[in-house]
């Protein structure tokens, strides 16, 4: 039975996306299925993965998953050996208003991902940044929730407001939701500021475990312009160590 990671954060621009495709590219190589599911309107991941074919998902996506217009089997596409993707598309805005007035709005993408979760070992949700019906059906149908983050100023207090959301869910939709772990992204020892930053993180919420911390890296911009992962781009190179070391904390703290 799959476990369902929502990759999320308010903030945008942290990398949620980067994480989300190499985080998978890692599991895969690891000999974990995992399926993704792209539902930010930006489509960010889907483009990564599938190019300009994501033109031709206009009927069979997440947003028509939620709206009941596509069943789940005729929407998973197929990116490589052990990794499957939901798409995003184009028209997913519109398709929000129509999911804020369906009855039981807030378990559409649970109820739709339910009968699939026997065929993964994992699904990882790649979110919008903003707090909408989209990502508390992410967090509602999740196990866990990753969180990328950079040490900012801004991006460290902004995790109040995830914890803020987290906290909603579990009263209101998902009790069993648990955080996975924060993931400073695109660090740099250029300057302090991020060491310092991370400091003030660990004090500030110090029950939040803190993963592998991926460096800030050209590699990676590069990589995702291409639609590659980074272990296709640059797999000896500081991040693919990175997320290959990220990989395997997951593995440790879901698997046991």
């Amino acid at each position: 039975m799959a476990v369902v990671i929502s990759v999320a954060n308010q903030k945008g621009g942290v990398g949620k996306t980067t994480l989300t495709m190499n985080l998978a590219y890692a599991l895969a190589d690891m000999g974990r299925k995992v399926l993704l599911v792209d539902i930010d309107p930006q489509f960010n991941l889907t483009f990564g993965l599938v190019g300009m074919d994501v033109l031709q998902y206009g009927d069979r996506n997440v947003g028509t998953l939620m709206t009941r217009d596509s069943d789940i089997e005729e929407t998973i596409v197929k990116v490589r050996e052990n990794i499957d993707l939901i798409p995003s598309h184009l028209n997913l805005s519109a398709k929000e208003i129509e999911i804020i007035n369906t009855y039981n709005r807030e378990r559409r993408l649970e109820k739709a991902l339910t009968p699939i979760l026997p065929d993964y070992d994992y699904v990882f949700i790649d979110n919008p940044p903003s707090m909408g019906i989209f990502l508390v059906n992410s967090l509602t149908a999740s196990d866990y929730v990753l969180i990328p983050l950079e040490l900012s100023y801004f991006g460290v207090i902004g995790m109040q407001l995830m914890f803020n959301l987290m906290r909603m869910i579990r009263e209101e939709t998902n009790e069993n939701l648990k955080l996975l772990g924060l993931v400073p992204n695109k660090f740099t020892r250029q300057t302090k500021v991020p060491k310092m930053r991370l400091k003030e993180l660990k004090e500030t919420y110090p029950d939040a475990p803190i993963l592998t911390t991926i460096p800030k890296a050209i590699a990676l911009e590069k990589a995702q312009s291409q639609g590659v992962s980074i272990f296709e781009f640059e797999g000896d190179g500081r991040a693919a160590k990175a997320f290959a070391k990220l990989a395997r904390e997951v593995v440790e703290i879901v698997e046991g």
